[in-house]
């Protein structure tokens, strides 16, 4: 169950475990508190994120085609 003192940002039927302020994930640096049912599915998450954009290009990516660049620079 979660603790009393702090809640689940996605409070549901399904939490489960202890309810912590985790490691940010995102570039915002703010941490948010999640049981450990939630908190693994925000991992599971962020690992589906990171395949779909990842921060290298792919081998096959050309800057020439089109004018594209994959930095923002």
């Amino acid at each position: 169950m979660p603790t009393p003192f702090i809640r689940c940002l996605e409070e549901n039927e399904d939490c489960d475990g202890k309810v912590e302020y985790r490691h940010p994930l995102s570039g915002t640096g703010r941490s948010f508190p999640r049981c450990e049912a939630h908190w693994g599915f925000r991992l599971q998450k962020q690992e589906e994120i990171n395949r779909r954009y990842p921060t290298l290009p792919p081998a096959d990516f050309d800057p020439a085609y089109a004018g594209e660049r994959w930095d923002e620079e």
